[in-house]
């Protein structure tokens, strides 16, 4: 005689075996990680979000609108004189080489720092002066008066002048460093923006001149046509000069 054993039966003691047995334990699911919670997410995930971030933000920063810039100055011409100052504009945009220019003349000098009759020389966004390391012969230098008008700006008694000197980051370039006060770079907006400080310069000549820097930017919105305004003024009578301390100076 067969027995027939129902499927109900077998599932019933199998049930009761797996609950009798002491060491057996219900098995749990195997909890589903994140995306966040992969180490390749991170590792690959976060540089690409600062690229796209950096990239975002030089777009944005290119589509600024950039300072009022300026034609540069016919050379043969010289600069542009109103009542209240002189006004030039230099494509200082020369590779090595630096634009010399004569205050009182108002117009460009050609030749090196060792050529007679020159007060500032121009190099992209590097103002210097006729003396100290550019020039050890040259009368020049520089004070900066602070955030001043230039038609409110007067001469300090004592004036200060400082001489060029060694500088940028490998100190190896001739710097000013009152005169790297005259421009302030947005690095997110990438923008060279001139600052409102004035400045006393020495002069080659018989007056000084107090130098305001308006834009570093050319008529059509690209950059390095530097327009300065000025007004001669006479000779700081009590003038010191003395180089800066090449140790404390900005790098480039």
């Amino acid at each position: 005689m067969s027995t027939t054993i129902s499927p109900s039966y077998v599932d019933n003691v199998e049930t009761a075996s797996m609950t009798n047995d002491p060491d057996s334990s219900p098995v749990e699911p195997k909890p589903k990680r994140r995306w966040w919670a992969y180490k390749r997410t991170w590792f690959l995930g976060l540089p690409i979000l600062v690229v796209l971030a950096l990239v975002g933000l030089f777009i944005w920063g290119e589509m600024q609108p950039r300072p009022p810039g300026f034609a540069p100055t016919n050379p043969d011409e010289g600069a542009i004189i109103t009542d209240q100052w002189a006004q030039f504009t230099i494509d200082v945009n020369t590779g090595r080489d630096y634009a010399l220019f004569d205050l009182n003349s108002g117009r460009l000098v050609a030749g090196d720092f060792t050529t007679p009759g020159w007060d500032l020389a121009f190099r992209k966004t590097t103002v210097l002066t006729n003396s100290g390391t550019t020039n050890p012969d040259g009368p020049g230098g520089a004070v900066d008066l602070g955030e001043v008008a230039l038609v409110d700006a007067v001469v300090p008694d004592p004036a200060p002048f400082i001489t060029d000197g060694m500088g940028g980051e490998d100190s190896d370039k001739p710097v000013n460093s009152e005169l790297k006060h005259w421009y302030t770079y947005d690095f997110f907006r990438h923008i060279v923006n001139a600052n409102d400080n004035t400045f006393l310069v020495r002069t080659d000549g018989d007056r000084d001149a107090l130098v305001h820097f308006d834009s570093y930017y050319c008529a059509n919105g690209d950059t390095r046509c530097l327009t300065l305004r000025y007004r001669l003024v006479p000779k700081a009578a009590d003038a010191t000069f003395s180089a800066a301390d090449e140790s404390a100076l900005p790098a480039d």
